[in-house]
C-alpha cells in the first residue's frame, strides 16, 4: 500500500465544484440578510432622515405621496392640483413672491393665490430635503421645501425654504400652512 506524501496528509482532496458553489450561495444569504433593513418603511424613513430626495412612496405612505403630489404641482406651475391638496377649513399662508399679506385663506382663495404666483413668477426649483413627525403621523406632519424661482417683470433669482404642515382630515392629509424664510 502506497504510503500519502507528506503534502497531502490530512487533506480529504479537492473540494467538489458543487459544495464550493452551495457554501458561495448561503454566505451571500446570510450577508444579504445580516445587513438588509428590517423592513422596506423603516429603510424609507432612513432614506428621508438622510435629507434624500423623497423616496418611492408605497401605500401606507400618505404623508409622503402628499409631499411628493405637492412638489410635482410646485414644479409644474400647476394651482388646480395644489388646491386640490388643501384643508377644506381654512389654510394660513405667508409666502414671498405673492402681493398680499400673510393670512388664513379658503381653498378658492387660495386657488387664485396659486394662480397669481405662477403667473408672476417662474418656479426653477421646488424640492422637500426634510421631513418631521413621520413616525408617529399623530396630528401634523411637517416638511421643509428648498425652492428658487424669479419674478418675471425683471426680478432676479431669488432662494428660499418653504414649509409646509400636513393635518390630517378624516382619512386624507391636507395641507394646513405653508410659509417661507429667507
Amino acid at each position: 500500500m502506497p504510503r500519502p506524501s507528506r503534502r497531502s496528509e490530512g487533506r480529504r482532496g479537492p473540494m467538489p465544484i458543487t459544495r464550493i458553489r452551495g457554501i458561495s450561495i448561503s454566505l451571500l444569504a446570510v450577508l444579504l440578510f445580516a445587513f438588509a433593513p428590517a423592513s422596506a418603511q423603516e429603510a424609507r424613513k432612513q432614506e428621508v432622515r438622510k435629507g434624500d430626495p423623497l423616496p418611492a412612496a408605497e401605500i401606507g405612505d400618505e404623508p409622503l405621496i402628499v409631499f411628493r403630489n405637492i412638489e410635482k404641482a410646485w414644479q409644474a406651475g400647476n394651482a388646480q392640483a395644489l388646491a386640490g391638496l388643501l384643508s377644506e377649513s381654512r389654510v394660513f399662508m405667508e409666502i414671498r413672491g405673492i402681493d398680499r399679506r400673510g393670512g388664513y385663506f379658503t381653498k378658492p382663495q387660495m386657488l387664485y393665490i396659486f394662480k397669481d404666483l405662477f403667473v408672476n413668477t417662474t418656479q426653477t426649483t421646488f424640492t422637500f430635503v426634510k421631513y418631521h413627525n413621520l413616525e408617529k403621523q399623530d396630528a401634523r406632519v411637517y416638511g421643509m421645501a428648498m425652492r428658487s424661482y424669479k419674478i418675471n417683470q425683471g426680478g432676479g433669482l431669488y432662494k428660499d425654504k418653504v414649509y409646509v404642515t400636513l393635518v390630517r382630515e378624516g382619512s386624507r392629509w391636507a395641507v394646513a400652512e405653508i410659509k417661507s424664510t429667507w
